[in-house]
């Protein structure tokens, strides 16, 4: 059996279906030796799934995913931080604010583009504490608004919207430091998602790196075969470590499933275990 791993994962504490300790479940039934758990600007979820991974013989490894930066698209996974250091929850909160102010000003241009949707039904339908783009578009759908919530997105609050408001994030060295304060280790997430030619994503990483990035997501669900050799490449010339994860949502997410993604994914434990080695040295 081979011994695989899944370092990017959502649960309800932001915008995954299944619940913390649901989530080490399925991954215990994947035969999965590890997670990180890398929830969207909270690590309310952590908690309960260590708990329950210790009651299943499952590793779970601390972690969040932030976005940092302008108008690129980047997201840093922070992994082993301690979630009760005081900066990441004050980075953290600032976030949450920001997020909340957003979503009620997508709403109402929602609303004043015919939807009969508020705040308060999102998160009465959902159940989320951390609503985000998808819990709206989703809600919509519900509420029998659209018969595709992917069309919300397409047409409404996907950037250039008709109903979307960018989001305040912190800054690339800002968001970096607020993970090493919290004695993390900080990686770039899903190189793919930055919209640049590969010699501008490359400047990006060597920027990064310059303010403490420690490694990058060398698998990953959405990549494709130059993706993933980029990638690899990349950690390789700056030294950094290697992750892989599926970026599983459940149900919230179409074809993406624990462990292995798309169905072909295969993240070694040997990533983990290099990326602790090198929390150690760190502590």
């Amino acid at each position: 059996m081979k011994h695989m791993i899944d370092m990017h994962i959502h649960t309800t504490a932001s915008d995954g279906s299944y619940s913390p300790s649901e989530v080490v479940s399925l991954a215990k039934k994947a035969r999965l030796l590890a997670i990180a758990i890398t929830d969207h600007d909270t690590t309310d979820g952590i908690d309960s799934a260590v708990a329950a991974g210790f009651c299943n013989d499952m590793e779970v490894v601390p972690g969040v995913e932030i976005s940092i930066g302008g108008s690129d698209d980047i997201h840093i996974l922070g992994f082993f931080i301690d979630h009760k250091n005081n900066d990441i929850i004050d980075a953290l909160k600032s976030l949450k604010d920001s997020r909340l102010q957003r979503n009620k000003e997508m709403i109402l241009k929602l609303q004043q583009n015919g939807f009969d949707i508020t705040y308060e039904e999102i998160v009465e339908m959902t159940g989320a504490k951390n609503v985000g783009r998808l819990h709206i578009a989703q809600s919509i759908q519900k509420k029998g608004l659209v018969n595709d919530y992917r069309k919300i997105f397409k047409k409404y609050i996907i950037s250039g919207g008709a109903a979307y408001v960018p989001r305040i994030k912190l800054g690339e060295r800002e968001g970096i430091e607020a993970i090493l304060k919290a004695k993390g280790l900080p990686f770039l997430a899903h190189i793919n998602y930055i919209k640049r030619d590969n010699d501008d994503i490359e400047k990006i990483v060597c920027r990064l790196k310059g303010y403490g990035l420690a490694g990058l997501e060398a698998m990953y669900s959405g990549y494709d075969d130059k993706n993933e050799l980029f990638a690899n490449s990349l950690a390789d010339k700056y030294e950094l470590l290697k992750s892989g994860g599926t970026d599983f949502h459940g149900t919230r997410r179409r074809g993406v499933y624990i462990g292995i993604g798309r169905g072909n994914m295969s993240v070694p434990y040997s990533f983990l275990q290099t990326i602790k080695e090198a929390y150690l040295k760190r502590l």
